[in-house]
């Protein structure tokens, strides 16, 4: 969906709800479907937590993949209140933690899996820095 149609989807939004929290906002803006906006961060979370069952299984082909399942859900997290992010803080240190337990750290990071406009740092996205 072109962006122009993304930002006539927001403001139809707007008009029929007011104004959007920053998550909802975010979602309408990548194009995300509204099923997908009311199922929020759950999804996010679950495939994180699914990305940790192959790399327990040692399956690297698609560790990229993996990585990617978790900047995705530090991109989303971003726009997410602590309100929202509670039910799953849990789950995700969980997550997290587990994922440091089995890998360890490296020198060079998978910067690329991140988002272009960002500068990549060790302590922020630390999950780049690890194989």
């Amino acid at each position: 969906m072109p962006k122009y149609q993304r930002k006539k989807k927001l403001q139809e939004y707007i008009a029929k709800h007011g104004e959007p929290d920053a998550l909802t906002k975010y979602f309408i803006l990548e194009g995300f479907s509204e099923d997908e906006i009311k199922d929020g961060l759950a999804p996010f979370v679950e495939a994180w937590e699914e990305a940790l069952v192959w790399i327990e299984k040692g399956d690297a082909e698609e560790y990229d993949w993996d990585l990617w399942q978790r900047s995705t859900l530090y991109e989303v997290l971003r726009f997410a209140t602590a309100e929202q992010i509670e039910p799953y803080r849990e789950r995700i240190e969980k997550a997290d933690e587990k994922f440091r337990s089995m890998t360890h750290e490296v020198e060079n990071s998978y910067g690329y899996l991140l988002d272009k406009n960002e500068t990549i740092n060790r302590q922020t996205h630390w999950w780049l820095f690890r194989i």
